[in-house]
């Protein structure tokens, strides 16, 4: 059978079953006819294959007990041990700009809808229309996954209120992501260790990473009696820049493992929220946080088509580029850069023929002839405080036959 070695389960395959069954069999009677055809022989056969899937059972048995083997459900079970859970998907997120007569009150939850594919979006607070006769509000897709938002696409009112007379959308949405993979799981797990500890900055990680619909987050600190050449940040301090989640959201979970005495900054689009005390309601806090300043990144890709890529392989092309700077493209145990692109990371020109490479990789030889960002061929700068942002509508996928 099976066995469990120091170094882990070892597999018998069905060839292994069945080599040692025959020779059981011969060392009965040398001359026992064995062939596939006799009684004997398919039972040799039924035998093998049973014992291997018995194997294979044992095998998912002990993989599921490892959180760097364990697969779906047995994972799921594996990272709530650690208080880690399956991210269900984040919804995208965008700001609006609503037109009206002035002083009307648009409440939350009301909603516009994309001319382009009938999403929907939830205001996400009460806004007032100003006296010049706009107000913009932050909005957020009333599905989970990368929804997307090019400019001009918001403009229908399905929730109508008195004095509220259009709606648009000036900026592209920041896209958000799709149900959690295995690997990405994996990797918030080992994040997400430290949550239970109190006055760390793993323990503030941790507890970001568990906040509802919080897609990237990052803490600078500065432990040092001077400001930070680099950050800008005061002495004794910590900034933690936060992509996805709500205000509110956010800055309970900072309130809840915030250090007493260190001074929180921000380094990017400030935010600053009163919490109180979950426990002690007479406690509250001005939680200040950061939003990351978002880059805009555009891809221009052309492909040599040899004449076996499939007729919607720009689409691909364009899924597995935005899939792959979320992360959700390229599985932890198939080595490098599987995270997408984080708070602060350059983005490397190289690094978009993985996605690509990896729908035309699949059919003949086509190959790509010209790669840009932004409409130059080099790598972009991302600053420390900033985030690369990624839409549809800024991927140009041209194939020559």
């Amino acid at each position: 059978m099976a066995s469990l070695t120091p170094t882990g389960y070892v597999l018998k395959t069905q060839n292994d079953w069945y080599a040692q069954e025959l020779q059981l069999y011969l060392d009965i009677d040398p001359k026992w006819n064995l062939d596939p055809s006799t009684p004997d022989g398919l039972k040799l056969a039924s035998d093998a294959e049973i014992w291997a899937n018995l194997d294979e059972l044992g095998q998912q048995a002990y993989n599921s007990k490892d959180p760097n083997k364990a697969k779906g459900n047995d994972l799921d079970v594996v990272c709530s041990l650690t208080g880690s859970e399956r991210d269900a998907g984040t919804p995208s997120n965008v700001v609006l700009t609503l037109t009206g007569v002035p002083g009307t009150i648009i409440t939350a939850g009301k909603l516009v809808e994309s001319t382009v594919d009938k999403a929907q979006w939830s205001i996400d607070a009460d806004v007032t229309v100003g006296v010049g006769g706009t107000v913009e509000a932050n909005a957020t897709c009333t599905v989970n996954g990368a929804t997307q938002a090019s400019i001009g696409t918001l403009t229908r009112i399905v929730s109508t209120v008195g004095g509220w007379q259009a709606v648009t959308n000036n900026i592209t949405a920041v896209s958000g992501t799709n149900r959690q993979t295995d690997a990405s799981l994996r990797l918030e797990r080992a994040k997400t260790v430290g949550r239970v500890g109190n006055n760390q900055i793993d323990s503030m990680l941790g507890e970001l990473g568990a906040t509802l619909n919080v897609r990237k987050f990052k803490i600078f600190e500065n432990d040092e009696n001077t400001v930070q050449v680099i950050t800008g940040l005061p002495p004794h301090s910590i900034a933690p820049v936060v992509d996805g989640g709500t205000d509110e959201d956010v800055a309970l979970s900072i309130y809840l493992k915030k250090n007493p005495g260190v001074l929180l900054y921000a380094v990017g689009t400030s935010v600053q929220i009163n919490v109180q005390s979950p426990k002690y309601p007479q406690q509250s806090k001005l939680i200040t946080f950061s939003r990351p300043i978002y880059v805009d990144i555009t891809v221009g890709v052309t492909i040599q088509n040899d004449g076996t890529l499939p007729i919607d392989a720009d689409e691909l092309i364009k899924e597995a580029i935005l899939q792959y700077s979320t992360g959700e493209l390229v599985g932890a145990d198939c080595g490098f850069n599987s995270r997408g692109f984080d708070i602060g990371e350059y983005v490397a020109i190289s690094r978009m023929y993985t996605p690509i490479n990896h729908v035309i990789g699949v059919y003949g030889n086509s190959y790509v002839t010209d790669l840009t960002l932004n409409a130059g061929g080099v790598n972009i700068p991302i600053a420390f405080n900033e985030l690369s942002k990624w839409t549809d509508a800024n991927i140009t996928v041209t194939i020559n036959a």
